[in-house]
């Protein structure tokens, strides 16, 4: 088969890119398929459409990239506070615009920092369908496995991404001072070698600032004494004790 220069040219530029330490946000709008059954797809378009036009706001408010979207976004920041900034405008900014359009629109997140790498496809590249900006790396799965653990309406922090976005929420103002931050302490990950511990981070009222479900990819790293076979024996045994 013959060699397409503008693809061996993407191809070729991955292997020159240099690891970058980033932000990355994941969040997924929840329950998008079945608003779109019970609006009809009129209103669901206008839906979107406010959607949209509030990502593209907090966008440049918080000094985002936006990577890649469908039902959710990926996004990228220089700095925690700025993703934590864009998740929390977020959730509020989904309940104003569904409330709008008699709807309830809720989205969960998840905000990790780490080291990914990221490039810049060619024009002749994003003519031909690519992305004009990639990033891949550990950081996007483990992102993606804590917005899959939230709730709806729920920010889920990283272990490496909460202390970060702790020291300067300060430069949230107020708002910063009535945060609730909250340690779920440590998961296992489908795929993740290593327990995470995990953190929400919500408003009083917005957030569910409830304890995530455990899901076939992700489960609490519990001590052997404290899993429910181990309390069962133990419960056994102080009866027949």
């Amino acid at each position: 088969m013959a060699a397409n220069p503008v693809i061996d040219t993407v191809v070729e530029s991955r292997a020159d890119v240099a690891p970058q330490l980033r932000t990355l946000l994941l969040t997924d709008l929840c329950n998008s398929t079945e608003l779109v059954e019970k609006l009809g797809d009129a209103r669901s378009a206008q839906l979107f459409q406010a959607h949209d036009r509030l990502v593209l706001e907090l966008q440049h408010r918080w000094r985002a990239r936006l990577i890649d979207r469908s039902d959710g976004l990926l996004l990228l920041f220089e700095r925690a506070i700025d993703g934590l900034g864009f998740a929390l405008d977020y959730v509020r900014g989904l309940r104003e615009v569904g409330r709008e359009h008699g709807a309830e629109l809720q989205a969960r997140a998840g905000l990790h920092v780490g080291e990914v790498l990221v490039w810049e496809n060619s024009v002749d590249a994003v003519r031909l369908g690519a992305k004009s900006l990639e990033v891949e790396g550990l950081a996007k799965p483990l992102a993606g496995r804590l917005m899959a653990l939230a709730r709806p309406g729920q920010i889920l922090l990283s272990a490496t991404a909460e202390p970060l976005a702790h020291r300067a929420a300060r430069e949230l103002g107020e708002r910063g001072e009535l945060l609730v931050w909250k340690s779920y302490g440590r998961w296992r990950f489908k795929g993740v070698p290593e327990a995470q511990e995990i953190f929400e981070v919500g408003e009083p009222g917005l957030a569910p600032l409830r304890m995530p479900s455990h899901t076939p990819k992700a489960w609490r790293d519990l001590p052997l004494w404290r899993r429910p076979v181990a309390l069962a024996a133990e419960t056994l045994l102080l009866a027949g004790l």
